[in-house]
């Protein structure tokens, strides 16, 4: 029978959710850090420059624009709203937000 260790957070589902400051810090700095918070987590947020948009690093957010981008010229080329609802899954609400937006407009 094997024990039921708990596992460390980052191991919890599979993915590693932090990394340990030791490995990645200066030692100089990493003595700093446990003067103040020695034992505890703490988040460090990416500078200003960093950081990036929703989607971004997935891929997802230009996955979006392109299909939004089909479906506005599908629409602009005849296709009904309904249409376009069932063939994308979505909401007929939906499709007319993405067909009706200001870029949509501009072509």
């Amino acid at each position: 029978m094997s024990e039921d260790k708990p596992r460390p957070p980052d191991q919890a589902n599979g993915r590693r959710t932090y990394r340990n400051a030791a490995e990645c810090l200066p030692s100089e700095l990493l003595r700093e850090l446990q003067r103040y918070a020695g034992g505890e987590t703490l988040y460090i947020p990416a500078s200003a420059n960093g950081k990036r948009g929703w989607g971004e690093r997935s891929g997802l957010r230009a996955e979006l624009k392109a299909r939004n981008a089909e479906i506005q010229s599908l629409h602009r080329a005849g296709a009904r709203i309904d249409d376009l609802a069932d063939r994308y899954a979505l909401s007929v609400e939906r499709i007319r937000r993405i067909c009706y937006t200001r870029a949509a407009r501009e072509f």
